[in-house]
């Protein structure tokens, strides 16, 4: 193996690891330079992520940022994947809590593509009164549209959260038996993922402060909303299944 190739797998490396910072590593700061300035290096990395079925959806002094370019990828996440205990009903409504979040913080696309005004953070009472909100929009519109096509998609995880209570304080903080308890299992996924980051910690987790990733920024961007939709429209289907 060449030093170009052997380097190129290295920054692909880097980029799947979740942990890796630029900041902090001088060899990934030398690769992500060497991205920008070489063609011929640039085209090895975007070979060797061919190779691994990734995507580059963005290179910068942040990092290289990758995500798998089909569901057959080894580094897909499916929804089977996110807690193999759950109903399908649930895997709807943890990926409607998950949109929920990213709402949070872009509410619009033009926030999305505003890289200087960054969102300010969020607890967890915010994502669970957004994602109860979207939940009341779309059984309103289920019932005024008598069962519309965009209400279909989600109605297993809206009717599974609108029988829940808003909290649980009997149950495991992170259970599926309460739409709060649905809200932290999200977030702990997206923090373990690199998509948001804790801000400001505390005794009191509810008092606890959270932020989006430039990575959450970029997948919302360049992966587009309307894929995230189509991954809770395939949830949808599997508990119309059963």
């Amino acid at each position: 193996m060449s030093s170009t190739h052997r380097d190129a797998n290295a920054l692909l490396y880097k980029a799947i690891n979740l942990t890796a910072s630029p900041s902090r590593d001088v060899e990934y700061r030398e690769l992500l330079s060497r991205y920008r300035a070489d063609t011929a290096f640039a085209s090895a990395v975007q070979e060797a992520a061919i190779g691994l079925q990734l995507s580059i959806l963005d290179v910068s002094e942040r990092g290289l940022i990758v995500a798998p370019s089909s569901k057959e990828s080894r580094f897909s996440m499916r929804m089977s994947d996110l807690r193999t205990l759950f109903t399908s009903e649930q895997r709807v409504a943890l990926a409607m809590a998950h949109l929920a979040i990213a709402a949070v913080f872009f509410p619009t696309t033009d926030r999305l593509d505003d890289d200087v005004k960054a969102p300010l953070p969020a607890t967890l009472a915010r994502f669970r009164d957004t994602l109860l909100a979207v939940v009341g929009r779309l059984s309103d519109s289920h019932e005024a549209e008598e069962g519309g096509d965009q209400a279909e998609e989600f109605v297993a995880g809206w009717q599974y959260l609108k029988s829940l209570p808003a909290v649980n304080p009997k149950a495991e903080r992170a259970a599926a038996s309460s739409v709060d308890g649905i809200v932290r299992i999200a977030v702990n996924k997206m923090l373990e993922y690199g998509l948001l980051r804790l801000v400001r910690g505390s005794e009191d987790e509810a008092q606890s402060l959270y932020g989006p990733t430039y990575r959450l920024r970029v997948h919302l961007r360049e992966l587009t909303l309307p894929r995230l939709f189509h991954v809770t429209r395939d949830a949808a289907r599997a508990a119309g299944d059963h």
